[in-house]
C-alpha cells in the first residue's frame, strides 16, 4: 500500500517524476561502483578470522619448508666464492623440496670432483637442478598460500617469507660455522638432510586440497602477461633478485680486506635477512589495508638506492669503504626487499583478478609462476653479471651501475603510478552537487510529502 501511494504522488507532478528518477539512477550508479570497488578488493579481508587447525598446520609445514630452502639457497655465501599445471600444489611441493634436499647434498660433495672444468661443470649442473626445484617448491608454495588462506593472502605470504628471511639469516651464520667444524660438506649435506625430513612431513602431514576448487582448464598465459603492471612487477622483482644475486657473489671478497673470520663473515650476511624477516609482516599488515601498493614499492626502490650508494660506497662519493657502512647498507636492504617483494605480489595478484581472471587456482598459479620464475632470472643474472662486474670494474663501479639501474626502476613505478591514478579520476563520474533552487525544493517537497503519507498510514 505504501508503494501504490508513492506511485500515484508521483504520477500527479512530473517535476516529482524528474526528481524520482533521478535519485533512482544515482542509486545504480552507486550500487555499480560499490560493485566495482568490491571486485577489485575481493581478495582483500574483510575481517580478521582465526586460523583453524588444519590451516595451522598447512602453515607450519610450509614455513618450515620457506626456511630450509632460504637456509640451503645462501648458505654457501661465506665461503664458496672462496671454493670456486598437470600435478597438484601438494605433490609439487613435496617434489620440489625433495629435489632442492638431493642438489644440496650432491652440492657438497663436489669437492670430491677432478678439479678444473669438471667441478665448474658439476657445480652449475647441481645448482641448475636445484633451482628447478626451488621454482617447484616455490611456486606451489604461493598457490597453497592463495587457495587455502583466501581472506589473508598478504598476511600468510608475508609470514612465510619472514621464515624465508629467518632461513636466509641462519644460512650464511650456519654455514659458517659448521665450515669451520666440518669442512666444505657438512653445511650442504647438514641442509640436504633437513630438506629430505621436511619432504617426508608434508607427504604425510600436509592435508588435501579441496578438489571442488581445483580448476579443470588452465590459465591464459598470453593474456596475464599482456598487461603493462605484470611487465612492471616482473621488473621490480628481477631488479630485487638481482641486487640480492650481485651481494651474494661479490660481497665475500670485498668484505676481505676486514681480514674477518667465516663465522663473522657469515653474521654479516644475516643482517639483511634479519631485518627482511623482522619487517616482513609488516608490509604485509600494510598491504592488507592499502588499495595500491605501488606506494610501498616506491619506498622498496627508494631504500634500495640508499644501499647501493652506501655499501660500495658510489665511485662519486670521496669516501673509502667503511666496515660500519657496509652493516648499515645491509639492514636497509632488507627493509628494501621486503617492501619491493611483499607488495609486488599481492599487487600482481589483485591486478589480475581485476582484469577478469578467475579467483581460482589458475590465477594463483599464474601469478606465482610469474613471481617464481623471475625471481630465477635475477638471481641468476646476478652473481654472474655480478663476478664479471667484480673482476671487471670492481665491487663500488658495480654498485654505482646498480644505483642508476633502480634509479630508473624507481622512475618508471613512480610514472606508472601516477598515470593510473590520473586515468582512473578521468574515468571516474563527474557529478555536480550544486543543484538548481526549484529542483532542491521539490526534491525536499517530495520527501516530505512521502515521509508524512507513510507515518500516516
Amino acid at each position: 500500500m505504501e508503494t501504490d501511494e508513492k506511485s500515484r504522488l508521483l504520477e500527479e507532478n512530473s517535476v516529482e517524476i524528474k526528481v524520482y528518477k533521478s535519485t533512482e539512477e544515482d542509486n545504480q550508479d552507486t550500487d555499480t561502483e560499490s560493485s566495482h570497488k568490491d571486485k577489485i578488493t575481493n581478495i582483500e579481508p574483510k575481517k580478521k578470522e582465526k586460523y583453524t587447525s588444519v590451516q595451522w598446520l598447512t602453515l607450519l609445514t610450509l614455513a618450515y619448508g620457506n626456511f630450509c630452502i632460504g637456509a640451503s639457497i645462501s648458505l654457501q655465501a661465506p665461503f664458496f666464492p672462496q671454493e670456486i599445471s598437470h600435478v597438484t600444489p601438494s605433490f609439487m611441493l613435496n617434489s620440489g623440496i625433495s629435489v632442492i634436499g638431493v642438489s644440496s647434498i650432491l652440492f657438497g660433495i663436489l669437492d670430491r670432483a677432478p678439479n678444473g672444468n669438471p667441478f665448474v661443470y658439476l657445480a652449475i649442473f647441481v645448482r641448475i637442478a636445484e633451482g628447478i626445484g626451488s621454482a617447484a617448491a616455490k611456486t606451489s608454495s604461493y598457490s597453497i598460500i592463495a587457495l587455502e588462506f583466501p581472506n589473508s593472502v598478504a598476511t600468510t605470504f608475508s609470514l612465510l617469507e619472514t621464515c624465508l628471511g629467518i632461513g636466509l639469516i641462519t644460512g650464511p651464520t650456519l654455514g659458517g660455522a659448521l665450515y669451520q667444524v666440518g669442512g666444505y660438506e657438512l653445511p650442504f649435506i647438514t641442509a640436504g638432510m633437513a630438506l629430505l625430513v621436511d619432504s617426508v612431513v608434508i607427504f604425510f602431514v600436509l592435508p588435501e586440497l579441496d578438489s571442488s576448487r581445483m580448476p579443470k582448464k588452465t590459465g591464459e598465459l598470453f593474456k596475464f602477461y599482456k598487461n603493462i603492471g605484470i611487465g612492471l612487477d616482473c621488473l621490480v622483482v628481477f631488479t630485487t633478485f638481482n641486487c640480492i644475486g650481485f651481494n651474494h657473489a661479490t660481497l665475500e671478497p670485498h668484505l676481505r680486506q676486514f681480514n674477518l673470520t667465516p663465522f663473522l663473515l657469515g653474521s654479516t650476511f644475516m643482517i639483511s635477512g634479519f631485518v627482511y624477516g623482522v619487517f616482513a609482516p609488516f608490509w604485509g599488515w600494510l598491504c592488507d589495508r592499502m588499495t595500491s601498493t605501488r606506494i610501498l614499492t616506491i619506498i622498496g626502490c627508494t631504500f634500495m638506492c640508499i644501499v647501493e650508494l652506501f655499501i660500495g660506497p658510489a665511485m662519486f662519493i670521496p669516501i673509502d669503504t667503511q666496515l660500519w657502512l657496509v652493516l648499515v647498507s645491509l639492514s636497509i636492504f632488507g627493509l628494501a626487499c621486503g617492501s619491493k617483494l611483499v607488495p609486488t605480489f599481492i599487487g600482481a595478484l589483485r591486478n589480475t583478478v581485476d582484469r577478469g581472471f578467475p579467483n581460482d587456482l589458475t590465477t594463483y598459479g599464474l601469478v606465482s609462476s610469474m613471481f617464481t620464475s623471475t625471481m630465477a632470472l635475477g638471481a641468476f643474472v646476478g652473481p654472474t653479471v655480478g663476478g664479471y662486474l667484480l673482476d671487471v670494474i670492481g665491487f663500488r663501479k658495480g654498485t654505482t651501475l646498480l644505483f642508476g639501474i633502480e634509479l630508473g626502476v624507481m622512475a618508471i613505478v613512480c610514472i606508472y603510478y601516477t598515470s593510473t591514478r590520473i586515468k582512473r579520476a578521468e574515468t571516474k563520474p563527474k557529478t555536480d552537487n550544486r543543484e538548481p533552487l526549484w529542483d532542491s525544493l521539490s526534491t525536499a517537497i517530495i520527501a516530505e510529502g512521502v515521509r508524512t503519507k507513510s507515518f500516516s498510514m
